[in-house]
């Protein structure tokens, strides 16, 4: 049980390190930034990229923040520089990222960033506006 004092982003904090106590593989993350303000939202994508790329756990994330997806697929952390970087940095290494979009309970669009962000369907337009 953790303390009800602490704040939505710490919390979220603490439940991930509590998960990644046992080194898993994969780690599912369920809506990670839903409901908390912008700066905790950024240090919770930011910590689940350092985990992505300092320790190779697989991060499959559900959520309807876009941005959070497009952040996984556009940055990474540098272990050496201890810095989340821009994809396309000197000695970029991202991991690469897939997007699976659902509409009434099946796959609607599955595929890269780049086919996401291009398709000229309309539903998924409606997103990307």
């Amino acid at each position: 049980m953790l303390p009800s004092d602490l704040s939505g982003g710490m919390r979220r904090r603490v439940s991930i390190a509590r998960a990644l106590v046992t080194r898993p593989p994969i780690v599912f993350y369920d809506s990670p930034t839903a409901g908390l303000d912008p700066i905790t939202s950024q240090t919770i994508i930011s910590l689940i990229l350092r985990l992505r790329d300092t320790y190779g756990v697989t991060a499959l994330l559900a959520t309807h923040r876009l941005q959070d997806g497009f952040a996984m697929a556009n940055f990474r952390f540098d272990p050496q520089t201890k810095k989340v970087l821009r994809d396309g940095s000197p000695g970029s290494q991202t991991a690469k990222t897939h997007f699976l979009v659902l509409r009434d309970g099946r796959i609607y669009f599955e595929g890269t960033p780049d086919e996401l962000m291009h398709s000229e369907d309309r539903y998924l337009q409606r997103f990307l506006i």
